[in-house]
């Protein structure tokens, strides 16, 4: 082979490789995930006010080209100080504190945002301040402390830092209309759901998935309880997800102290209620609770029994019921971030 030669093969091998090299720079990268079950410091960038006693707080992970990394239908936890006043004392809000002892308290949230969003996560908090509230009937309900953890992200502004740790929980949703359960999975076609308060976040986080991708057929179905309207979190999201799912989610209010002229369900979650709203006990049939444990308790499990919902279709979200407990579960401490600094600081 004569040097023409060589040189006529040379250059179509050069430009192979040079395209190759430039294919292989421009090709799209997974993004990087955030959460790694380590903790990890996040900053918040922005807060709005919702309501009087409800913030959306935005968690920033300092870069646009990084996802939450949580799988739908888990959840985070967030930590914080155990205030001073309770680490000495045997009650909170009058009732036996168990934080007792503790430098520091965790808590679980469902973020209403996912790996839709690079960048940054959205919490929805619900702040129960130190006071009496007046209910419409006149009882009184009394805060003698308020909550831990929303004092504690109530006081966060733009610029601050807060650590958290995930994902974390036994449910995900695969998609499609596939559960992911403790012992099993299942895959239905109908996914009924009972939520009370801040309950509702896991809900949303599955039916916001769900009608994201356009090859899930599940239908959802969602009674929403609270006890008055200014209470119902995320109201203006859950109204425009039910009004473009194309029948697929079926959003319904009720409340213990309703307004006048409220055209949506009253009162507790009833048998009736159910049987209305819900779809009938089948095998494509899934029930999805989340709420304080008194209404989980009575107001649900009790009513869904009366409906001939057997216990195996039947599934409770443990947000309000369960914390990590040490073991496989629980976050292992990242070495390398720091303490979180006390309320005093």
């Amino acid at each position: 082979m004569d040097g023409n030669d060589a040189m006529k093969l040379l250059v179509p091998t050069a430009a192979f490789a040079v395209g190759v090299g430039l294919l292989l720079y421009f090709w799209p990268r997974p993004p990087k995930v955030f959460l790694t079950r380590e903790r990890k410091r996040v900053q918040v960038s922005d807060v709005v006010e919702l309501s009087h006693d409800t913030k959306r707080i935005r968690l920033s992970f300092g870069s646009k080209k990084m996802i939450l990394g949580l799988p739908v239908g888990k959840h985070i936890v967030i930590y914080a100080p155990n205030p001073p006043s309770a680490i000495s004392s045997k009650s909170w809000n009058g009732k036996p504190d168990s934080d007792k002892g503790k430098p520091e308290i965790d808590r679980k949230y469902t973020p209403v945002t996912g790996n839709e969003a690079p960048g940054y996560v959205d919490l929805v908090v619900k702040i129960y301040r130190p006071g009496t509230v007046k209910m419409p009937d006149g009882k009184e309900m009394n805060w003698e402390d308020g909550g831990k953890m929303g004092l504690y992200l109530d006081s966060k502004k733009p610029g601050d830092w807060i650590e958290i740790a995930g994902p974390l929980g036994v449910n995900e949703y695969l998609g499609r209309g596939t559960f992911k359960l403790p012992g099993k999975t299942v895959t239905v076609k109908h996914i009924g759901m009972l939520a009370g308060g801040t309950g509702l976040t896991p809900m949303l986080q599955v039916v916001q998935a769900a009608l994201r991708d356009a090859s899930d057929a599940c239908n959802f179905y969602l009674i929403y309880a609270n006890k008055t309207e200014n209470d119902i979190l995320c109201r203006d999201m859950l109204d425009d997800l039910a009004r473009n799912s194309k029948g697929r989610f079926k959003l319904y209010y009720t409340l213990d102290f309703p307004p006048e002229n409220w055209a949506h369900k009253t009162g507790f979650i009833t048998a009736d209620m159910i049987k209305e709203c819900l779809p009938p006990p089948s095998a494509d049939t899934l029930v999805l609770m989340c709420g304080p444990p008194p209404m989980i308790e009575f107001a649900c499990k009790k009513n869904l029994e009366m409906t001939a919902f057997f216990v195996s279709a039947v599934h409770v979200f443990d947000m309000w019921a369960f914390r990590p407990a040490l073991g496989a579960d629980r976050p292992r401490k990242d070495p390398k971030c720091p303490r979180v600094p006390s309320l005093e600081q």
